[in-house]
Protein backbone atom coordinates (compact mmCIF):
# COMPACT_ATOMS: atom_id res chain seq x y z
CA UNK A 1 0.00 0.00 0.00
CA UNK A 2 1.32 3.46 -1.09
CA UNK A 3 2.04 6.07 1.74
CA UNK A 4 0.30 9.41 1.86
CA UNK A 5 2.07 12.30 2.23
CA UNK A 6 1.52 14.23 5.24
CA UNK A 7 0.64 17.69 4.80
CA UNK A 8 1.43 18.92 7.87
CA UNK A 9 4.78 17.70 7.69
CA UNK A 10 6.07 20.98 6.06
CA UNK A 11 4.62 23.39 9.07
CA UNK A 12 6.30 20.81 11.76
CA UNK A 13 10.04 21.08 9.58
CA UNK A 14 9.88 24.35 9.63
CA UNK A 15 8.13 24.73 13.29
CA UNK A 16 11.19 22.46 14.57
CA UNK A 17 14.00 24.63 12.54
CA UNK A 18 12.47 27.79 13.89
CA UNK A 19 12.43 25.79 17.69
CA UNK A 20 15.84 24.52 17.24
CA UNK A 21 17.01 27.68 15.65
CA UNK A 22 16.08 29.76 18.96
CA UNK A 23 17.84 27.29 21.03
CA UNK A 24 21.22 26.88 19.54
CA UNK A 25 21.69 29.63 16.17
CA UNK A 26 22.87 28.10 13.39
CA UNK A 27 25.15 25.60 15.33
CA UNK A 28 21.86 23.32 16.16
CA UNK A 29 20.40 23.84 12.40
CA UNK A 30 21.33 20.78 10.44
CA UNK A 31 18.90 18.61 8.16
CA UNK A 32 18.92 15.69 10.46
CA UNK A 33 18.73 17.63 13.85
CA UNK A 34 15.09 19.15 12.01
CA UNK A 35 14.24 15.59 10.78
CA UNK A 36 14.09 14.50 14.38
CA UNK A 37 12.71 17.42 16.15
CA UNK A 38 9.76 17.23 13.56
CA UNK A 39 9.47 13.87 13.92
CA UNK A 40 10.20 12.82 9.84
CA UNK A 41 13.01 11.49 8.07
CA UNK A 42 15.68 13.43 6.40
CA UNK A 43 14.62 12.15 3.08
CA UNK A 44 11.23 14.11 4.16
CA UNK A 45 12.96 17.07 5.26
CA UNK A 46 14.65 17.47 1.88
CA UNK A 47 11.68 16.82 -0.42
CA UNK A 48 10.08 19.99 1.03
CA UNK A 49 13.73 22.29 1.10
CA UNK A 50 16.08 21.52 -1.22
CA UNK A 51 18.91 22.00 2.17
CA UNK A 52 19.66 24.18 4.78
CA UNK A 53 19.88 27.66 3.35
CA UNK A 54 15.68 26.61 2.03
CA UNK A 55 15.12 26.07 5.52
CA UNK A 56 16.77 29.07 6.54
CA UNK A 57 14.82 31.26 3.86
CA UNK A 58 11.69 29.91 4.67
CA UNK A 59 12.49 31.21 8.46
CA UNK A 60 13.67 34.52 7.63
CA UNK A 61 10.33 34.91 5.53
CA UNK A 62 8.33 34.23 8.64
CA UNK A 63 10.14 36.26 11.32
CA UNK A 64 9.86 39.07 8.32
CA UNK A 65 6.30 38.66 8.77
CA UNK A 66 6.68 38.82 12.46
CA UNK A 67 8.40 42.20 12.13
CA UNK A 68 5.73 43.04 9.81
CA UNK A 69 2.52 42.37 12.33
CA UNK A 70 4.66 44.15 15.25
CA UNK A 71 5.30 47.79 12.80
CA UNK A 72 1.93 47.14 10.62
CA UNK A 73 -0.44 49.04 13.41
CA UNK A 74 1.99 51.77 14.25
CA UNK A 75 0.90 55.49 13.65
CA UNK A 76 4.36 57.47 13.69
CA UNK A 77 7.84 56.78 12.65
CA UNK A 78 8.89 56.24 16.41
CA UNK A 79 6.50 53.62 17.28
CA UNK A 80 7.84 51.73 14.51
CA UNK A 81 11.74 52.21 16.17
CA UNK A 82 10.28 51.35 19.50
CA UNK A 83 8.51 48.28 17.86
CA UNK A 84 11.71 47.45 15.84
CA UNK A 85 14.01 47.47 19.12
CA UNK A 86 11.34 45.44 21.18
CA UNK A 87 11.06 42.96 18.50
CA UNK A 88 15.02 42.96 17.91
CA UNK A 89 15.44 42.36 21.83
CA UNK A 90 12.82 39.87 22.29
CA UNK A 91 14.05 37.40 19.23
CA UNK A 92 17.87 38.28 19.44
CA UNK A 93 18.99 34.69 17.24
CA UNK A 94 15.94 35.33 15.03
CA UNK A 95 16.60 39.43 14.69
CA UNK A 96 20.33 38.16 13.56
CA UNK A 97 19.42 35.77 10.92
CA UNK A 98 17.10 38.30 9.13
CA UNK A 99 19.81 40.93 9.12
CA UNK A 100 22.62 37.82 7.96
CA UNK A 101 22.11 38.92 4.53
CA UNK A 102 20.44 35.77 3.80
CA UNK A 103 17.43 36.91 2.86
CA UNK A 104 19.48 39.71 0.51
CA UNK A 105 21.47 37.06 -1.28
CA UNK A 106 18.21 35.56 -2.53
CA UNK A 107 16.19 38.16 -3.21
CA UNK A 108 16.09 42.07 -3.74
CA UNK A 109 12.81 41.95 -2.00
CA UNK A 110 12.81 44.01 1.34
CA UNK A 111 8.87 43.89 2.28
CA UNK A 112 8.88 45.90 5.63
CA UNK A 113 11.48 48.24 4.49
CA UNK A 114 9.09 49.21 1.12
CA UNK A 115 6.02 49.36 4.10
CA UNK A 116 8.02 51.58 6.04
CA UNK A 117 9.05 53.72 3.00
CA UNK A 118 5.55 54.17 1.82
CA UNK A 119 4.07 55.04 5.93
CA UNK A 120 6.96 57.48 6.01
CA UNK A 121 5.86 59.56 3.11
CA UNK A 122 2.46 59.55 4.10
CA UNK A 123 3.51 60.66 7.62
CA UNK A 124 6.46 63.42 6.79
CA UNK A 125 5.33 63.91 3.38
CA UNK A 126 6.91 64.18 0.02
CA UNK A 127 7.00 60.92 -2.08
CA UNK A 128 8.75 57.23 -1.42
CA UNK A 129 11.56 57.72 -2.84
CA UNK A 130 11.95 61.45 -1.23
CA UNK A 131 11.96 59.31 1.74
CA UNK A 132 14.06 57.09 1.48
CA UNK A 133 17.29 58.37 2.73
CA UNK A 134 15.43 59.35 5.85
CA UNK A 135 14.40 55.64 6.38
CA UNK A 136 17.82 54.56 5.50
CA UNK A 137 19.33 56.52 8.28
CA UNK A 138 16.51 55.74 11.06
CA UNK A 139 17.36 51.99 10.18
CA UNK A 140 21.13 52.64 10.59
CA UNK A 141 20.20 53.96 13.86
CA UNK A 142 17.75 51.46 15.13
CA UNK A 143 20.35 48.35 13.99
CA UNK A 144 23.21 49.94 15.63
CA UNK A 145 21.25 50.49 18.87
CA UNK A 146 19.80 47.05 18.49
CA UNK A 147 23.35 45.35 17.54
CA UNK A 148 24.90 47.35 20.71
CA UNK A 149 22.37 45.85 22.71
CA UNK A 150 22.40 42.42 21.74
CA UNK A 151 26.20 41.66 21.56
CA UNK A 152 26.67 42.80 24.56
CA UNK A 153 28.79 46.12 23.64
CA UNK A 154 26.55 48.31 25.42
CA UNK A 155 25.70 47.88 29.49
CA UNK A 156 22.82 47.68 30.50
CA UNK A 157 22.76 50.75 32.24
CA UNK A 158 23.64 52.23 29.52
CA UNK A 159 20.53 51.33 27.62
CA UNK A 160 17.92 53.19 28.71
CA UNK A 161 20.19 56.25 27.99
CA UNK A 162 20.83 54.81 24.13
CA UNK A 163 17.30 54.51 23.78
CA UNK A 164 15.94 57.34 25.01
CA UNK A 165 18.21 59.54 22.71
CA UNK A 166 17.67 57.18 19.82
CA UNK A 167 13.79 58.11 20.25
CA UNK A 168 14.86 61.80 20.38
CA UNK A 169 17.12 60.85 17.17
CA UNK A 170 14.06 60.02 15.42
CA UNK A 171 12.15 62.71 15.87
CA UNK A 172 14.82 65.13 15.08
CA UNK A 173 15.24 63.53 11.78
CA UNK A 174 11.69 63.25 10.95
CA UNK A 175 11.01 67.13 12.04
CA UNK A 176 14.15 68.02 9.76
CA UNK A 177 12.71 65.72 7.07
CA UNK A 178 9.26 67.23 7.30
CA UNK A 179 10.79 71.17 6.83
CA UNK A 180 12.12 70.04 3.85
CA UNK A 181 10.63 69.12 0.04
CA UNK A 182 13.27 67.12 -1.33
CA UNK A 183 15.31 63.78 -0.24
CA UNK A 184 15.46 63.41 3.20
Amino acid sequence: MPRHADPKVEGRILEAARKLWHKGGEKALSMRAVAKAAGTNTPAVYRRFRGREGILKAMVQSYQLELFRAVEPCRSLQEVGQRYLDFALRHPREYQLIMSGLLARMTKSRPNFEFVLGRTSQWVGGSAEDRRGLLLALWALLHGTATLKLSGTMQDEDFSHARAAMTVAIEVLVANASKSQGPG
